[in-house]
């Protein structure tokens, strides 16, 4: 069938610290995901005579922790990314009628809110609404054409050509936190092509196929989230204010407890006090003294205005279970400063940023608002 994609559609982003970058490494520099692109071999001295369309040298997505649904064993599937290049390795500029292209997505992975293209030099992309879409069983491909020529590549490395064309697709990952526990059989590879709407002599480098998921691994998946209860206060005796969390509640989400390894972190715009101490330690509600006994506050860095607190658990905090515990800045800050408010954050922060038992959630980290 032919659908108009919602106008108004744009990808959800989770707000999530920037570890999460650090947690699912994309398949560039974790090939994770298995690719299938004909464009690299291509280079200067292998022209092709006419034009040659071909997918190229983008990461094809960034990996994605999932866990199979008794949270056993652990395996790594794909997050779609938003872009991929089409180039021309031939000698002449491909047809102004343009291209066909196309994107194929598991669908019990991920949606498609819109797609369009951006030709090189261009800062915004031009979105298509003629789009035609298949659904067969849970691939869901889309077809939209790209009606512009893309001229001759003049560099010498395939992976970086000149004048490509991006494709831009922009999508919303389903099979994320709470929804990470999923049969890995049941997902399939995604597929993005660039086909000419006139006749092409080179077909075989017009397609990039992913594969769907990593093997299985154990797993003891843990995750945490955290709310927290901010103040706004001046930066010394200053116009500048600051939002630093003043009360922390870190709840463990299971299924496996949350590790004695890991830490509570607070950060906050140390120049908005002298002192400071991490208080009323309650497990369930209840004062304990078996958690948070190591709070240390390392060397603010060179240039930088947030001073950390990092409280280790010391004890494993078993799923449904909360930690509670109060910061208290005992003195004003001195000095007088005249820059832009801040705002600080707090969270659950594990010994390993790259531990994959790790389920990461939207709110492992509560964050203050910087005041107006």
């Amino acid at each position: 069938m032919r659908a108009s994609l919602p106008s108004n559609s744009s990808k959800t982003e989770n707000q999530l610290p920037s570890r999460r970058a650090i947690v699912t490494a994309g398949a560039w520099s974790i090939p994770l995901v298995t690719l299938a692109v004909g464009a690299p071999s291509a280079s200067a001295s292998t022209t092709t005579a006419g034009f040659d369309l071909a997918i190229v040298g983008l990461q094809f997505g960034d990996s994605l922790p999932l866990f199979t649904p008794d949270y056993s064993q652990r395996y790594t599937s794909f997050v779609p990314l938003s872009n991929f290049a089409v180039a021309n390795f031939g000698d002449a500029p491909s047809p102004d009628s343009g291209f066909q292209a196309s994107y194929t997505v598991d669908n019990e992975v991920a949606t498609i809110d819109r797609v369009g293209y951006r030709v090189a030099g261009a800062t915004e992309p031009t979105y298509v609404d003629d789009v035609e879409t298949i659904v067969t069983g849970t691939r869901t491909e889309l077809k939209w054409l790209v009606p512009v020529s893309v001229p001759v590549n003049e560099s010498d490395d395939p992976i970086f050509p000149t004048g490509a064309v991006v494709l831009v697709v922009e999508s919303t990952v389903l099979l994320r936190y709470p929804n990470d526990a999923y049969d890995p059989t049941k997902i399939t590879g995604a597929r993005v092509s660039a086909t000419s709407l006139s006749p092409e002599t080179k077909t075989d480098n017009n397609v990039l196929q992913g594969v769907g998921v990593t093997e299985l691994e154990p797993a003891a998946p843990y995750a945490a989230e955290t709310e927290a209860s901010f103040e706004t206060v001046p930066l010394g005796t200053g116009p500048a204010r600051t939002s630093r969390p003043t009360s922390v509640k870190i709840t463990s989400v299971g299924p496996s407890p949350l590790p004695a390894s890991g830490a509570a972190v607070v950060r906050f715009d140390y120049r908005s006090t002298t002192t400071f101490s991490i208080t009323n330690v309650r497990r369930n509600g209840a004062a304990t003294s078996d958690f948070l006994q190591s709070v240390t506050a390392p060397d603010r860095q060179n240039g930088s205005s947030v001073q950390e607190l990092v409280a280790a658990f010391g004890t494993p905090l078993d799923a449904g279970d909360f930690l509670e515990f109060d910061i208290v800045y005992d003195a004003p800050g001195a000095g007088s400063f005249d820059v832009t408010s801040t705002a600080g954050h707090v969270g659950f922060l594990p010994a390993d940023n790259n531990d994959r038992n790790q389920r990461t959630t939207e709110f492992a980290y509560a964050y203050g608002v910087i005041p107006a």
